[in-house]
């Protein structure tokens, strides 16, 4: 059972000053971080380099960094992102 103080929200220093950025919107964040570094090095290299999905992987978390990277690919696949 749930306790009604605990809530799904991280608490971040930034410049000094705490904010506090719910679950949903960190691993949406997440994502997209991922995808533009995805789509850069797309763009640079002409495709994602395994180096840069490892530390994707790492920083992320595997199941965000392979859905960011399968979008990418999709997107790419159906003409809705120029390369």
């Amino acid at each position: 059972m749930r306790k009604f103080w605990q809530n799904n929200t991280v608490t971040e220093e930034n410049n000094g000053e705490l904010e506090i950025i719910p679950t949903k919107v960190r691993q949406s964040l997440a994502e997209l971080e991922c995808e533009e570094a995805i789509i850069e090095d797309k763009k640079e290299f002409g495709r994602a380099r395994k180096s840069m999905m490892n530390v994707l992987r790492a920083k992320y978390g595997d199941e965000i960094a392979n859905r960011a990277l399968s979008r990418v690919n999709k997107r790419l696949q159906q003409g809705h992102l120029n390369n």
